[in-house]
């Protein structure tokens, strides 16, 4: 629909946006709507359960983490008896039980669920739309246990479904279910993929997804019954009656530290307080171009050999990160590329950057344990030297962290520089998300202990001319 079309007069209720219109139209068993403040979550969450309270057997149920978040003052149950009253004046509020009750013999429940343990609370429940508001809140196995609950056999007009409003949050379950629509450098929904519909299956109480139901069946097995799935990524700018009521509102999300300005204005999923990882962009020094007269340099390598896929949208990377040293031990962190290649045009990248460097930068290959791992490393070697580069082969034994901490501890005393150039964000994004945890990629962390420790284990002998002993003594005549 055209925004035009929409009736921006808050008194009519309805969509006021595209985003909003998808949200409330959604076809899917699970739809996940939000993703930034001011969008209009909550309020569209609530107002959903609209579509079916003329059905005499409907059931919903609206749930957040505590009871004040439902029914303190301005919660859920306020605005949902402000809603409700509009469209049905003799609705009632029964607050012993927890629920709405319709005219038409419709009820919604509203339902906290501070804990896994609470789950015995909603045993026996058949509900036809569940709304988990604030979803990033919850565990992923207390939603998952919401979904066994989504079913009503009184009233088969209305297909078991979710809806779950979020705003991001690194460390949710939700971050990983909408991982495909998400750029896997910002975190920022894609926008082409928004609204996307893909399919999912529990395996080994493990959310799988996939963009067919067939898809997910050939490789799992015909015995799943793939459930449908939306992510609807949604900001303040589509919620025109906010922008309307409150235009500041945007100007105090821009005016939010860059975390949560990420976070609430655009909605990225990778923002989070640099305090939970091992470094800072405030730490380092930029500076337009790297001294003429650098000691060594060395481009240190983290090869991946994996293109994107349905199954695995977001795979390692292959980076190379060149770093020189001055006199005075200071290190510059001069250039990083980075790309995604099957194993035969890795060695392509790896060259055509050598060419680039020059043949005084060392080159830095990463070894992987095993033979398979040892055999490719001095492959690429030999080849590299067929070409007139000198390559040697960086062999490691200890953890992430422990090779990482050294540049960190010295970039935090002042000791780093760092060229500007386009590159910068991205590095600069997965330095400071780095924490040593598994689910965070590594890959350009990875290249820079290594280019690190290179440059700071290895003497630097400078070069001399020894004194000509055969010329004549000037100092001769004074003896």
């Amino acid at each position: 629909m055209s925004e035009s079309q929409y009736d921006l007069d808050p008194m009519v209720l309805g969509p006021k946006s595209d985003k909003q219109y998808e949200f409330v139209t959604s076809d899917a068993h699970v739809t996940v709507f939000g993703g930034a403040a001011g969008a209009g979550k909550s309020y569209l969450g609530v107002m959903d359960f609209l579509k079916y309270v003329h059905l005499p057997k409907f059931r919903g149920l609206i749930t957040r983490r505590t009871t004040p978040q439902l029914k303190g003052s301005g919660g859920i149950l306020d605005n949902a008896m402000d809603l409700y009253q509009k469209i049905d004046p003799k609705v009632r509020w029964k607050d012993k039980d927890g629920y709405f009750q319709f005219t038409s013999g419709a009820r919604i429940y509203l339902r906290h669920f501070e804990t896994l343990s609470a789950k015995d609370n909603f045993q026996g429940a058949e509900v036809n739309e569940f709304l988990v508001d604030e979803g990033q809140q919850y565990e992923e196995a207390m939603v998952v246990y919401l979904m066994s609950r989504m079913r009503n056999p009184k009233c088969p007009e209305v297909m078991p479904h979710m809806k779950i409003t979020c705003n991001p949050d690194y460390n949710s379950f939700l971050r990983e279910w909408i991982e495909w629509y998400l750029d896997p450098e910002t975190g920022i929904p894609i926008p082409e993929r928004s609204g996307v519909k893909r399919y999912f299956i529990a395996v080994d109480g493990k959310m799988i997804f996939g963009e067919s139901v067939e898809a997910l069946r050939e490789k799992y097995g015909q015995k799943f019954n793939p459930l449908s799935f939306r992510f609807i990524s949604a900001n303040v700018y589509d919620n025109p009656i906010l922008m309307k009521n409150n235009p500041e509102y945007v100007s105090w999300l821009e005016g939010l530290g860059r975390v949560e300005r990420d976070r609430l204005l655009h909605g990225s999923w990778f923002a989070r307080e640099e305090s939970s990882g091992y470094f800072k962009r405030e730490w380092v020094e930029e500076v337009p171009l790297v001294p003429l007269k650098t000691i060594q340099s060395v481009r240190a390598w983290d090869i991946s050999g994996t293109l994107p896929s349905d199954t695995n949208p977001n795979p390692d990377w292959t980076v190379g990160v060149k770093m020189s040293k001055d006199k005075n031990s200071l290190y510059y962190v001069e250039d990083v590329v980075r790309d995604r290649q099957r194993h035969g045009g890795v060695f392509d990248m790896i060259l055509s950057t050598a060419r680039r460097d020059g043949d005084e930068t060392m080159i830095l290959i990463p070894c992987d344990p095993g033979a398979a791992g040892k055999a490719y490393a001095a492959q690429l070697i030999r080849e590299l030297a067929e070409h007139g580069f000198t390559a040697r082969m960086k062999t490691t034994n200890k953890s992430k962290v422990t090779r990482f901490a050294p540049f960190a501890a010295l970039a935090e005393a002042g000791g780093i520089r760092v060229v500007r150039g386009e590159w910068n964000e991205l590095y600069y994004n997965e330095l400071e998300r780095f924490d040593g945890s598994r689910n965070v990629k590594d890959d350009q962390v990875d290249a820079t202990a290594d280019a690190f420790t290179h440059l700071a284990q290895n003497i630097h002998i400078p070069d001399f001319l020894p004194p000509d002993m055969r010329q004549q003594n000037q100092f001769a005549i004074y003896r």
